[in-house]
């Protein structure tokens, strides 16, 4: 899934001016919903179809994550956030501490009941109390919004036993809004969305080469960070 997500980022210049509501449907962005609803004002789509393939796009993978997380618990979660900082390392391997307790039993022969259940299962947070369920519910809905993780939003409904559904139900009113907001925006804009696209697709072979060695650079930026900090 990670890796269709970076093979669509050389595409979309060529699609966002001649087809932006497949483009909204592959890649679910705002800019796509944007030139969509520009597109339904010109008369290009019908601004219900521009919608609903908005909706589609923004969609179409959250259900991998809930899956995830109703399959691996809090080891997928524990993935999506990251291993833990040095601090919150060394309080869990502290002398007294939950980790180094069981650790010391382990030693004379008793079992934990994570042990016991095998590798790689775990139970929801606090044994899915509602309040865990209400704030998890929120998080799926408010997912569209920029400082919300969303795929781990995703991955926790699934955690704490939310039915796919109801999941469902929650992310589509979240992408509806979220959809809806941008769509408008360009069916208020209009022709002048549609013309930057165009002029976007006309040059798409330069901003296509100009994404992907964007891409590579920010690959080695990372890598050599990473190089130093080790």
């Amino acid at each position: 899934m990670f890796a269709y997500s970076f093979a669509m980022w050389p595409l979309r210049p060529w699609l966002i001016g001649s087809h932006p509501v497949l483009l909204e449907v592959l890649t679910g962005t705002q800019t796509a919903m944007t030139v969509g609803g520009a597109a339904a004002r010109v008369g290009e789509t019908p601004l219900l179809i521009a919608f609903a393939a908005g909706v589609f796009g923004m969609m179409k993978f959250a259900w991998v994550f809930w899956w995830a997380g109703r399959l691996w618990g809090s080891n997928i979660v524990g993935l999506l956030t990251g291993p833990p900082g040095p601090v919150a390392e060394a309080a869990r391997t502290a002398p007294g501490s939950p980790a180094e307790t069981s650790g010391g039993a382990s030693d004379v022969g008793a079992a934990t009941p994570e042990a016991e259940a095998g590798p790689g299962v775990s139970g929801p947070p606090g044994g899915a109390g509602a309040r865990n369920r209400k704030l998890v519910a929120a998080a799926v809905v408010l997912a569209p919004l920029p400082l919300v993780p969303g795929p781990l939003a995703f991955a926790s409904a699934g955690w704490v036993g939310m039915g796919l559904w109801a999941f469902l139900g929650l992310n589509a009113v979240g992408a509806a809004v979220w959809t809806g907001m941008f769509t408008l925006l360009g069916y208020a804009i209009g022709q002048p969305a549609v013309d930057l696209a165009e002029t976007i697709t006309d040059h798409a072979i330069w901003v296509s080469l100009a994404v992907i060695a964007g891409m590579f650079l920010l690959r080695a930026v990372q890598n050599r960070r990473a190089a130093v900090n080790t």
